[in-house]
């Protein structure tokens, strides 16, 4: 067991002791259990599993931030967290379309063609996680 914070923004969103946290990282998929060696890295849009022993996995959708990994502490520090059911559909459709919109503009500098890329991934992945979660309910 170790202790979990995850930090937006607005302020602490869960901190708790758990057993394992599953995140999306810019290198891969990261699982990181007790003891995990330690670790700095950019958090990307996903899905962030928390697991506790003898109970359901906790799962919240995550945007940009970094992951911090020192000896029994886990932080994650993310622009934006989502609990799955309370993702706004309706907005990260319209991010995406506007997205993808500027992205077919060639004269986009350097900067603006990346924010766009950003924007645009993340919209998709929150979308894809959203429906995800539709399908294992309905």
């Amino acid at each position: 067991m170790y202790k979990l914070e995850i930090v937006t923004p607005e302020g602490i969103v869960y901190s708790d002791e758990v057993y394992q946290t599953v995140v999306n990282t810019a290198d891969g998929e990261m699982g990181i259990l007790e003891n995990h060696m330690l670790v700095l890295t950019n958090v990307i849009p996903g899905k962030i599993t928390i697991e506790k022993e003898g109970q359901e996995p906790i799962e919240y959708a995550s945007t940009y931030g970094v992951i911090d990994v020192v000896g029994d502490k886990v932080i994650i520090l993310a622009e934006e967290i989502y609990e799955i059911d309370k993702i706004d559909g309706e907005k990260e459709t319209k991010l995406l379309e506007e997205a993808e919109m500027k992205l077919e503009t060639e004269e986009l500098s350097e900067e603006e063609r990346e924010r766009y890329e950003k924007q645009k991934f993340r919209a998709e992945t929150l979308l894809r996680i959203l429906e995800e979660a539709k399908h294992k309910v309905g």
